[in-house]
């Protein structure tokens, strides 16, 4: 089992949502791609490359996830983003917030 640690455990929300602004595309932890199609409010909105499925994701629930989280296992998030813990964990570590 991989544990990460966080790289900048006092960034802001404005800081963390400047990173996520110019993202296109992520991996999660698995692989899989997601292509970012665009972030409205605090919402990113993105497709599952493999699947074409679209997915939305609340930006201020993954940053609450990574400002209290201490153990960033994928099932962790789930009670902050339920049905996107595992593509929430691939920002993170993209954004390189999070290192093994």
């Amino acid at each position: 089992m991989t544990m990460y640690k966080k790289i900048n455990p006092t960034i802001s929300f404005i800081e963390f949502i400047k990173l996520v602004g110019p993202v296109a595309f992520f991996n999660s932890l698995e692989g899989a791609e997601y292509v970012v199609q665009n972030l409205k409010e605090h919402t990113m909105h993105f497709i599952r490359k493999s699947s074409g499925e679209k997915w939305s994701m609340d930006l201020k629930e993954v940053y609450r996830a990574y400002i209290e989280l201490t153990d960033f296992r994928t099932e962790n998030f789930r009670p902050y983003v339920p049905l996107t813990h595992s593509p929430a964990l691939g920002l993170l570590l993209y954004l390189d917030l999070l290192k093994k």
